[in-house]
């Protein structure tokens, strides 16, 4: 089976590191991660070609609307906006709000639309 190119765009090292660890030992996964910030963040996205885009939703420098300048840019990745706190991990896909664990974001990465747990509607943008 194919590993399933990831990417994390991300300026926080911490959250990227943390995402790293989280997700090195999955074997069906190839995760790299981009500096939002990086002049050639858009380049570098072409390049690798992401099937699923993971988004640091707590990132204030990625502005507003990047969800659907992102999806405009990569129409066949999945985009998924993730935010960690001390109660778990939210992940936003599809117009919903998950909170939800390690396996709910992996099974939002490998494209099940409701991953396990708690579904809510979206509170404010992302």
């Amino acid at each position: 089976m194919r590993a399933k190119r990831v990417v994390l765009l991300s300026n926080r090292s911490l959250l990227s590191a943390g995402v790293r660890r989280l997700l090195q030992g999955v074997d069906s996964l190839e995760l790299s991660i981009v500096a939002a910030e990086d002049p050639e963040a858009s380049p570098k996205l072409r390049e690798l070609a992401p099937e699923v885009i993971i988004l640091d939703s707590d990132d204030p420098s990625l502005g507003e609307g990047i969800i659907t300048h992102l999806l405009g840019q990569h129409p066949k990745a999945r985009v998924i906006a993730l935010k960690l706190d001390r109660k778990g991990i939210e992940v936003y896909m599809m117009h919903r709000c998950v909170e939800t664990d390690l396996f709910g974001l992996l099974e939002a990465i490998r494209g099940r639309r409701h991953p396990r747990n708690k579904v809510q509607p979206l509170k404010g943008p992302i």
